[in-house]
């Protein structure tokens, strides 16, 4: 996906016409999210004219205690965990064996991404785009860390909404750094503060049809094919996706403009594995996806763009959702607090809300943005980003 959408060039004397949205990469730093290929909203009105680079550094804080799941095998167990709630459905296997597969989850730190995208124009309605994708866990200390740290998430927490220690993180240590996975197939991956991990390669193919635009009404659309390959020792394959994106423009006066995106887009993932014990991050093979976009931008007399936007963007579940109604999750000791999030949130669809400020000076646009889980399903809880693109 297009990590900005390069703003058209226009002097202090013409009309100010945007129809695009200047946008970050806006993906989640989801510990299962980051091993694979996802997809964005594409809101442009065409190809860009130049070869344009994008970068981007995003920080995303992500934490659940230590749970392990088991999911009975027989009809007649899953039954008997049905008539519990999930937090309780322990109490019906208290005492006896059954037969159940198993996975174990431990999220704790600040994932940093880097991104970069290179697009380019093949022809007048085909785009190319061919970026990278790295992540570093990291402790989330000041000063490299701010928003997204444990210590200001919960001075938060303390000070303003959310009470003393909601998720428990001061039971397990402040600033602690380390992923820990284990799936049903008993393949297992360990990441620690400072390692570099789920690394990939992402291509993107854009078409836009004249036949279902409309210059005069300002409406556009274009569609998108989506190669993703995997790099990770967890996660070496291949992934595909198709995605549709729909573009409005509104002209309020000459130096001002909103703009209004929409975009669907499904996933298949590991469509080719290139090794047998890669980790299965989710039951569900196909994702989905949608992302609703909302952007007012202004010129100012000196030609510079001021960009104001949010963004609402939603994905479906990891985890098949029926496999919630009969899960028996096993609660770390010292955990009490929303001990389990760290489990249903593969049952759940992902959704957050971005805020986006961008500003544009003679071809150069720089871009902040602030995310928000408000389902409070962290993936992450709160996650900061900062990017530029530029033409080459």
């Amino acid at each position: 996906m297009s990590l900005f959408s390069f703003s058209q060039e226009n002097t202090s004397s013409e009309p100010f016409i945007k129809e695009n949205i200047t946008k970050p990469s806006i993906l989640s730093t989801h510990t299962f999210g980051v091993y694979f290929s996802r997809l964005q909203g594409h809101f442009n009105s065409k190809p860009l004219k130049n070869k344009t680079l994008s970068l981007s550094l995003e920080s995303g804080n992500v934490w659940s205690p230590g749970i392990k799941v088991y999911i009975p095998k027989s009809e007649a167990d899953r039954a008997i965990a049905r008539t519990y709630n999930w937090d309780q459905a322990h109490r019906g296997f208290d005492g006896r064996s059954y037969e159940k597969d198993s996975f174990s989850t431990k999220n704790d730190g600040v994932i940093k991404g880097l991104r970069g995208n290179l697009n380019f124009k093949l022809a007048e309605k085909h785009e190319l785009q061919i970026g990278f994708r790295a992540f570093l866990l990291t402790k989330g200390k000041a000063p490299f860390t701010l928003l997204t740290g444990d210590k200001f998430i919960e001075s938060f927490h303390s000070n303003i909404a959310g009470g003393e220690d909601p998720f428990d993180r001061k039971v397990f240590g402040l600033e602690q750094a380390g992923i820990e996975y284990t799936d049903r197939n008993g393949n297992s991956l360990k990441v620690d503060n400072g390692n570099l991990f789920a690394t990939g390669l992402e291509t993107a193919y854009y078409y836009y049809p004249e036949s279902l635009s409309n210059k005069n009404k300002r409406f556009y659309v274009n569609f998108g094919a989506h190669l993703g390959i995997n790099l990770s020792s967890s996660n070496s394959s291949l992934d595909f996706g198709l995605s549709g994106n729909a573009l409005k423009t509104f002209v309020i006066n000459d130096r001002s403009n909103f703009n209004v995106g929409t975009s669907l887009g499904v996933l298949k993932k590991a469509l080719a594995d290139f090794k047998s014990d890669n980790l299965e991050f989710g039951t569900n093979n196909f994702i989905a996806n949608s992302e609703t976009a909302l952007e007012y931008s202004l010129r100012t007399k000196s030609a510079n763009v001021h960009s104001f936007g949010v963004i609402f963007y939603i994905q479906t579940s990891l985890n098949k959702k029926e496999e919630l109604e009969y899960i028996v999750p096993i609660r770390d000791p010292l955990a009490f607090n929303s001990w389990g999030h760290g489990a249903t949130n593969l049952y759940k669809n992902n959704d957050y809300w971005s805020l986006i400020y961008s500003y544009t000076k003679k071809g150069v646009t720089l871009s902040f943005y602030l995310q928000q889980d408000f389902t409070v399903i962290n993936i992450p809880d709160v996650q900061t980003g900062f990017g530029v693109q530029f033409g080459l």
